[in-house]
C-alpha cells in the first residue's frame, strides 16, 4: 500500500498521522516516521507495515516510561506494573525498563533507600518497611542495606522514644494498660518486641 498524506497532530507532540491509499490511516511517533523512512508516495509493504506497527509500540512505552519516572520515583516492578495497567504487552515493558534501568532512570537501590527513609520518618518499623519492600519486589540484599541505612541515622529504640515524646506525652509510666496500648501501637507498625521493651524501659527510667 501507499502513503498518500502525513499529517501532523497539533495536539500530541511529535506524532504524525499517517494516511494510505487503502482508506487506512496510522498514529505515529515522529522517531519512527524517521526511522522508517516514511514520506508521501512511498510504498509500505506487509512486513515492513507491521513493523512499523510493532517499532511504534515499543517506542511509546519507553515514553510513557520516561514520562512516569520523571514526576515520581519506582523500584523496577513498580514501574512494570504501572505499565501493564496501561495496556503495554508484557515484552515491550520488559524491553523499556531495561533501557531505563540502563540509563540510570530506575535504580532499585537507591528507590529502597529512599522508600525506606520515608517509611521510616512516617513511623513505621523495620518489619513493616521490610514487607513494604518485598511488595516492590526489591532484593533481600538491598531491603537489608536500606535498613541497614537507616541505623546510621538512629536507633529503632530512639525513634520510638522520640515518637512516645511527641504522640504520648501524657504517658503514665505507671499504668500498665497504658503501656502496653502504646506497645501494641508500635508493633503494628512493625516495630520488633525487643525494641519496644527497651524504648520503653529507657523512657521510664527518664
Amino acid at each position: 500500500m501507499k502513503i498518500t498524506k502525513i499529517e501532523k497532530i497539533p495536539a500530541k507532540k511529535n506524532n504524525f498521522k499517517v494516511f494510505f491509499d487503502n482508506d487506512e490511516n496510522i498514529l505515529l511517533s515522529a522517531d519512527i516516521v524517521v526511522k522508517f523512512g516514511l514520506n508521501k508516495g512511498v510504498e509500505v509493504s506487509d512486513d515492513t507495515y507491521k513493523k512499523v506497527l510493532a517499532a511504534d509500540k515499543a517506542y511509546r512505552v519507553v515514553f510513557d516510561a520516561l514520562a512516569l519516572v520523571s514526576k515520581h520515583s519506582y523500584s523496577i516492578k513498580s514501574l512494570s506494573d504501572k505499565l501493564l495497567l496501561k495496556g503495554y504487552k508484557p515484552e515491550n515493558i520488559k524491553s523499556a525498563v531495561s533501557r531505563l534501568t540502563e540509563l540510570g532512570y530506575i535504580n532499585d537501590e537507591k528507590y529502597a533507600l529512599i522508600y525506606a527513609k520515608y517509611l521510616s520518618e512516617r513511623g513505621k518499623g523495620e518489619y513493616a518497611i521490610k514487607q513494604a519492600l518485598e511488595e516492590k519486589d526489591i532484593s533481600k540484599d538491598l531491603i537489608n542495606k536500606a535498613l541497614d541505612s537507616l541505623k546510621t541515622e538512629s536507633e529503632p529504640y530512639e525513634q520510638i522514644i522520640e515518637t512516645i515524646k511527641r504522640k504520648f506525652k501524657d504517658f503514665n509510666t505507671k499504668d500498665k494498660n497504658e503501656e502496653r496500648r502504646i506497645a501494641s501501637f508500635f508493633l503494628r507498625r512493625g516495630f520488633a518486641s525487643e525494641d519496644i521493651s527497651k524504648a520503653l524501659r529507657l523512657y521510664k527510667e527518664n
